[in-house]
């Protein structure tokens, strides 16, 4: 783990989520003081091993500076607002030398408390990968071929996107960098699609998607697995921004057929399109599927999404029947009251 001073109520909740699962924690350290910082003492109170580095700018070379003192055979990555909530793992029945986690972030929208889940990267062999890019790192083979991954039993809570003041200042701390690898000539179409996510986050649309748009022209491939959420959130930079028609070139990824995030993606897109048969079918597709990332995308918000359309056009047998498929989402039992029939 590489660790910022100043956050260790963070740092205490992960070493005590980590503590009997594992068998030595290396934490990188930036040594500059901060006032009434107990970092240090933590570290100490838990047995880790305390790398001091005063901070390069780049996470991957704190990463990688961490990795040389890892002496047991398997390093897990995991960050001072993260902890560990899940961990089945034997390493016994490896077939592979990296793994996937589960992490469940949780972050504020418009006021209210959100979350998602996302396949990461976090648990691998030692001494066979290392870390690249100076933010958003990525664990990479140390001889650069492609590598295959299996997924972990494994499940990491996030917290650090909870608060919208901090999630603002994270994002720009890593625009910043981002912005400094492509002024170095980096070209990866990943690169591009985390500096979208920065001006996404800060609701900076048309930004947003002029950065997805350059991942795309630079070769993102759908193999990899970031591509879907930057297709998604291509498509939802286009709607904020007006360009709707522009965003109907997005429902023809056949790849994502079986993603509840991205067929309620294309009934958004066939919704502002007033596409409205194609836009139910694809929310009704979004409820049959057994992969969602964000809540709401496989149930309550794809059903109430229906009864929206459905109102407005008029059948409101079919809006109520809708509504009542969508529990008790907020957003749904308005829609029934407004159809009179609220309990």
């Amino acid at each position: 783990m590489i660790i910022k001073r100043g956050e260790c109520r963070e740092l205490k909740r992960c070493l005590s989520s980590i503590r009997g699962i594992v068998s030595e924690i290396v934490a990188v350290v930036d040594p500059s003081p901060v006032e009434n910082d107990t970092t240090d003492e933590l570290l100490f109170e838990y047995g880790a091993k305390e790398i001091f580095l005063p901070w390069p700018g780049d996470y991957s070379a704190a990463r990688n500076a961490g990795l040389k003192h890892v002496t047991s055979d398997w390093v897990l990555m995991i960050d001072t607002d993260e902890y560990i909530t899940t961990f089945d793992f034997d390493e016994k029945k490896a077939r592979v030398d990296a793994f996937r986690v589960i992490r469940e972030n949780i972050y504020v929208s418009e006021d209210n408390a959100l979350s998602n889940t996302e396949r990461i990267t976090r648990l691998f062999r030692n001494r066979m990968f290392h870390f690249e890019g100076r933010v958003h790192e990525q664990v990479t083979a140390n001889d650069g071929a492609p590598f295959s991954t299996e997924n972990a039993d494994i499940i990491l809570g996030h917290s650090g996107y909870a608060d919208h003041d901090r999630m603002l200042q994270k994002s720009a701390s890593y625009r910043e960098l981002l912005t400094r690898m492509i002024a170095d000539g980096d070209t990866d179409p990943y690169v591009f699609f985390q500096l979208g996510r920065t001006y996404y986050v800060e609701k900076r649309y048309p930004e947003a998607s002029d950065a997805f748009e350059k991942a795309i022209d630079a070769g993102a491939d759908t193999a990899d697995e970031y591509v879907e959420s930057l297709i998604e959130t291509y498509g939802y930079s286009l709607l904020e921004t007006g360009r709707a028609k522009d965003a109907l070139a997005l429902t023809s990824f056949e790849e994502y057929a079986d993603s509840a995030d991205y067929l309620f993606l294309c009934g958004l897109i066939y919704m502002n399109n007033a596409r409205f048969e194609e836009a139910v079918a694809s929310f009704t597709c979004a409820t049959k599927c057994h992969h969602s990332s964000v809540a709401g995308t496989d149930s309550y918000a794809a059903w109430y999404n229906c009864g929206v359309i459905c109102e407005v056009l008029g059948d409101h047998t079919k809006a109520v029947l809708y509504y009542k498929k969508a529990g008790s989402y907020e957003p749904a039992l308005n829609g029934l009251k407004r159809l009179g029939f609220s309990d």
